[in-house]
């Protein structure tokens, strides 16, 4: 691979599923392309380093927002106004998890050297999940090494996995109750949030029974850097505002909070594999055209463009309407997506592979809940 200054795309996990190409096979060239095609618009003057200072600018507007809404919501002087401020306090915290800790665990918000290992800047400012709720190290684990490396392959992807509530690939066990997930999950997305902080919680205690997937144990430290940071999240998001408000006022808020940002976080997530365009596979199936064709294959862009409407969606989602460009240049601050979607749109049209991409934010949910109803039906 030739240097860039640009990162290449994620390599191939080295997995036998996904080892099925052969020399001379049209996709085998498929991830030079990327790289030199990609790697040659962001190695141009100033492109990379200009998306890196972009995104930090904007990690610093997202952080204050954050810290500002907080600040409302203990500062609020009547009801009305405490609503206004938790709603805001839970988009705050929805626009940290998309904007912040999602690059930063990617190793994108600081620029890296080309070290590929998770550098110390980006490694601290990962750690803005934990001020959300959630855990750096468990989310590398299952969004970066799992997600990343198997999109929507089920058995692999713990992100299309909502069993026994969903059913969001079509080889995944139906339950009666499915055949209406398509109305109950909308409500249920409210709760991510929540799930997320317990369910670090249930995986570690899990974890110290049967070990994770390398047999090894949560340590001592380990478990108190978890709690820790669960207990420390919990006193701030209850705890400040029952110095200042009542509680059923406090038990309000912190519910209108958590349901505001889970319902952002369980969402957005869906929209780019949880939809009818998108291809899904079992684990055992190998990925026709190799690591990097499935990438593409499994993922779908939305709303794109520089309307406004498209420019916030952008702003605000972290450019995970990107998605196709963010799974194949991961450690890319997501600030230089518009600029490499076109290139990739290209090498995908070159290599015979649809690059997909939803036009609207509308469209994107659409067909979400079309891909849930379809799976609500009885399996043929």
């Amino acid at each position: 691979m030739p240097t860039l200054t640009a990162p290449a795309p994620a390599p191939a996990p080295p997995t036998p599923a996904d080892e099925v190409l052969l020399p001379g096979t049209p996709h085998v060239a498929l991830g030079r392309q990327l790289a030199d095609r990609v790697g040659a618009v962001l190695a141009a003057p100033g492109v990379l380093a200009d998306a890196h200072r972009r995104l930090q600018r904007k990690a610093v507007a997202v952080a204050s927002w954050y810290l500002g809404s907080y600040l409302a919501v203990l500062a609020a002087p009547a009801p009305g106004w405490g609503a206004l401020a938790c709603v805001s306090l839970g988009l705050s915290m929805a626009a940290v998890g998309f904007n912040i800790q999602h690059d930063a665990n990617h190793n994108a918000l600081f620029a890296t050297g080309g070290v590929r290992r998770l550098t110390s800047a980006n490694r601290l400012a990962g750690h803005a999940i934990n001020a959300i709720g959630g855990d750096a190290d468990r989310w590398i684990g299952g969004h970066v090494r799992r997600h990343h490396s198997a999109p929507n392959v089920v058995g692999r992807d713990d992100d299309i996995d909502l069993a026994p509530f969903g059913r969001l690939a079509p080889s995944q066990t139906w339950r009666p109750w499915h055949r209406y997930q398509h109305l109950y999950l909308w409500p249920l997305y409210s709760v991510t949030a929540v799930a997320i902080l317990v369910g670090d919680v249930t995986a570690t205690l899990g974890e110290s029974r049967t070990g994770d997937r390398h047999q090894r144990r949560p340590t001592v430290g380990a478990y108190v850097a978890l709690l820790g940071s669960k207990a420390a999240f919990l006193a701030v998001l209850v705890g400040g505002p029952l110095l200042v408000h009542t509680g059923w006022s406090v038990l309000l808020g912190a519910v209108a909070v958590t349901a505001v940002a889970g319902v952002l976080l369980g969402v957005v997530f869906q929209l780019a594999h949880a939809v009818e365009e998108a291809d899904f596979r079992q684990a055992d199936a190998p990925a026709a055209g190799g690591w990097h064709a499935w990438q593409i294959q499994a993922t779908v862009d939305f709303c794109h463009g520089r309307g406004p409407t498209a420019r916030a969606v952008t702003w605000f989602l972290g450019g995970l309407n990107y998605q196709i460009e963010h799974h194949l240049f991961p450690s890319v601050p997501h600030t230089a997506y518009p600029v490499m979607a076109p290139v990739v749109a290209e090498v995908c049209a070159a290599n015979g592979l649809r690059h997909r991409v939803q036009p609207t934010l509308r469209g994107a949910i659409r067909s979400h809940h079309r891909h849930l109803r379809a799976l609500a039906a009885v399996p043929g």
